[in-house]
């Protein structure tokens, strides 16, 4: 009974190692530049692995809207870009439980403000770790996401991409006549005012007469001689 009562509080203590060990560990993510739609390096690191031991893999889902441009080379560690499914997985190492390990990556993130989640598995010798929850508390049992607040970017372009903006100026068109202009000329005198059937007209009419007369005396003429 004696035993029991001096082993209780050792093993209080080693039930809060435990859970202060499980708060504590996490994966975070840093961002050289936290803006949206900004292309950044993004670097995810730990310092821990599962029941002590090392760590061998991390795989990120990246939000919606985050395009992978670079994945720079880490010493020990072979990179994979998945676009279909939007992840980029890191295998090597080990590192060991306690060892502060940092993968960086470069990436242009979504264009939309806020929050955004980094849903990230590790992979340890005594299995896999799964940073998912979207609650942020560290609490007993909680295994919240790395995650980013994307701020608003000043110089993002009103203009989305492959939009191109183009101003037309409307064409202005007027009936009013302008002195010494082709539109006057056309426009003036229209209708029965045109003089030029007129003085076709008439010098038919005089060559005609004119014909005539010739014929005339002609004729006379002939019948004289």
């Amino acid at each position: 009974m004696i035993r029991r009562l001096f082993a209780l509080p050792a093993l209080v203590l080693l039930w809060l190692a435990l859970l202060t060990g499980v708060a504590s560990a996490h994966v975070d993510v840093e961002a050289e530049q936290a803006l949206a739609g900004a292309t950044t390096t993004l670097t995810f690191s730990f310092h821990h692995g599962k029941d002590g031991t090392a760590t061998t893999g991390l795989e990120v889902l990246l939000p919606p809207g985050t395009t992978v441009v670079d994945v720079p080379a880490v010493e020990g560690w072979q990179s994979a870009v998945d676009e279909a499914t939007g992840t980029v997985t890191w295998t090597g190492g080990p590192v060991p439980d306690g060892t502060e390990a940092r993968l960086p990556v470069v990436v242009s993130l979504p264009t939309t403000p806020g929050e955004v989640l980094f849903k990230t598995i590790q992979t340890t010798e005594a299995g896999e770790l799964a940073w998912i929850e979207e609650d942020d508390s560290e609490a007993e049992g909680r295994y919240p996401a790395p995650r980013l607040t994307l701020a608003p970017n000043p110089a993002a372009s009103t203009t989305a991409p492959g939009e191109t903006t183009t101003t037309t100026a409307e064409a202005t068109i007027t009936t009013q006549r302008r002195p010494g202009t082709t539109l006057e000329a056309e426009q003036r005198d229209d209708g029965n005012n045109d003089m030029a059937p007129w003085l076709i007209g008439s010098g038919i009419v005089a060559l005609v007469a004119v014909a005539i007369g010739g014929y005339a005396l002609k004729r006379r003429s002939d019948a004289a001689g």
